[in-house]
């Protein structure tokens, strides 16, 4: 590389961020030939370590930088040298070069200090190397975890309705947080949509990019002449060539060849039927279940559109209880009803902050992606209904966790010693769970390798570890009923008829974390050993929810 290809100013600062560029370029590249397996996206807690990682490659950028603009102001002055000696030779270049002086300056120049010119340039090498060693020692996020990203931004923009323009300022149902998107974030957002066919979220980023270019088009000088052409394509194959037309003139403006422009002009200009012009038939990642009455509920209930009447919610109550506990005389347990068929109750100021810090501290080192029962039958699987990480651990392995169970049983009587371990979940970017039912509708599901915890499971307590500043609720779409996750207090449910029959009006999903980080801990009880505590009735009591068995 000649030097006077690294000088001088605009041209300087375009060849600088084209290198940088080039950098992160080779970065991403490299990302997803890792064999970690870790799905960052699912968990804040996962978020946290990428975090980690790019404070440490900013603080190896911001050193890189500062070694590259000295060697700059040093080749600087060498050109200045070199650049003197040869306006001097251009006036008489035989008289020059006969002072033997003159003939050895350019002898050593050529063999000595060119060569310590191409070493100072070789830093760039050095970098890459670094970020070789980063890569092996350092947590990066996978293909996965970048796709995922974008589908969360989108589920979340879906389900809470927001419009393009508020995400990109920052702004989370009118709440601004933080700074706003760039022109360069929502230009690829909108090309990763549209390689993810979601094609009319792709022209809503693509035209808020644009917008956002055209207030400050002078950004655009540190890229690539061609970084503009695909998104460009883009609209012109949706069919929105006004957008077209003012990205076409912005590269026009700065193209130095305009060949690329040429061929978009071309587009712009024809009037042959795109493929994807109107295209609206979902998202690649979209199944049956999203179109249907239930999942348009859910989301509603998400949004706070549905909630129960005054005249449903009239006959409930707040009480205290303390009738399995001698102790709890002295102190009793708050209980709210939210719902009375099926039961749904919350417990108020069960955990505290110490308790909830030991539980995190405990769970934090073992969380894995949370899995769902394969629909094949072949065991759990991902799936990206189930967004979040979890990690189980038993009771006995602190104190605080025997005392959580005891709590369960003072307030509920169960015998709580029939149930599962405990399962702390975290929840991402976007994090969520489609709305399902927590008993097993398959008896062959049901585990069989814990003591103590036979048949299904009769209840569900979930224990909050968090509260959540947006989004995030526990919604049951039949019961018009979202509960907003309250540090500290527990949500209870029976999973089962009184016959054990599954009760299917229990069907609840975990609303996507819109502004915050959820934490929960799941206990499920189980119908073994609760044959005395709650009997069966003397009438089958299921029938009641056959019709949402199959309702969707």
């Amino acid at each position: 590389m000649h030097v006077s290809q690294i000088v001088g100013d605009q041209r300087n600062s375009k060849l600088f961020w084209r290198l940088i560029i080039a950098i992160f370029a080779f970065t991403r590249n490299h990302v997803n030939s890792s064999e970690d397996d870790n799905d960052y996206f699912t968990s804040i807690n996962g978020l946290e370590t990428l975090m980690n990682t790019e404070q440490t490659l900013l603080i190896d950028l911001k050193d890189y930088v500062f070694k590259a603009k000295q060697q700059i102001n040093l080749l600087e002055k060498e050109i200045s040298k070199i650049a003197r000696e040869h306006d001097l030779a251009s006036q008489n270049l035989e008289n020059y070069l006969a002072n033997p002086v003159n003939a050895y300056k350019l002898m050593k120049r050529l063999y000595v200090d060119w060569e310590m010119y191409e070493e100072q340039i070789a830093e760039v090498i050095n970098f890459f190397k670094l970020m070789d060693e980063r890569r092996k020692n350092f947590h990066f996020p996978q293909l996965e975890d970048f796709e995922e990203s974008a589908i969360a931004l989108v589920r979340l923009q879906e389900t809470y309705q927001l419009t393009v323009p508020e995400i990109a300022a920052g702004k989370l149902n009118g709440i601004k947080y933080g700074y706003d998107m760039t022109w360069t974030d929502c230009l690829v957002l909108g090309r990763q949509l549209f390689h993810m066919e979601a094609y009319n979220q792709t022209k809503f980023w693509l035209q808020e990019s644009v917008k956002r270019l055209q207030q400050e088009p002078d950004k655009l000088e540190l890229l690539p002449s061609d970084f503009l052409q695909e998104p460009t394509e883009h609209l012109v194959r949706l069919g929105d060539t006004d957008t077209a037309l003012q990205l076409y003139k912005i590269i026009a403006k700065h193209n130095e060849d305009d060949k690329g422009s040429f061929k978009i002009k071309e587009m712009i200009q024809s009037s042959e039927t795109l493929p994807y012009a109107g295209s609206d038939n979902g998202y690649i990642w979209e199944t049956k279940y999203h179109k249907t009455a239930e999942f348009n509920i859910y989301g509603k209930i998400c949004r706070g559109e549905v909630t129960k009447t005054p005249r449903e919610q009239r006959d409930l109550r707040c009480f205290y209880v303390y009738e399995n506990n001698k102790f709890s005389r002295l102190a009793p347990f708050k209980v709210e009803e939210l719902n009375l068929d099926p039961e749904v109750k919350i417990f108020h100021n069960i955990l505290t902050d110490e308790t909830i810090e030991i539980i995190k501290k405990f769970a934090s080192p073992h969380l894995v992606r949370s899995t769902v029962f394969s629909k094949t039958g072949n065991g759990r699987a991902k799936h990206n209904y189930r967004i979040s990480k979890n990690a189980w651990l038993t009771y006995d392995s602190h104190p605080s966790l025997l005392r959580m169970l005891r709590d369960l049983h003072d307030i509920t009587g169960l015998d709580t010693m029939c149930s599962e371990p405990l399962q702390v979940a975290n929840y991402g970017l976007g994090g969520h769970y489609e709305p399902h039912v927590d008993f097993f509708a398959d008896p062959l599901q049901y585990p069989t390798h814990l003591p103590r915890v036979a048949g299904n499971r009769i209840s569900t307590a979930i224990f909050y570890l968090s509260d959540v500043e947006q989004g995030g609720a526990t919604a049951f779409p039949y019961l018009k009923l979202a509960v907003k996750p309250l540090k500290g207090s527990v949500l209870f449910w029976y999973n089962l008829h009184r016959s054990l029959d599954g009760d299917y009006r229990t069907r609840h999903g975990a609303c996507p974390v819109l502004k915050g980080s959820k934490w929960i801990g799941n206990v499920w009880t189980h119908e073994g050993g609760q044959e005395l505590i709650r009997p069966c009735a003397l009438h089958q009591d299921h029938e009641i929810s056959l019709p949402y068995v199959t309702a969707k």
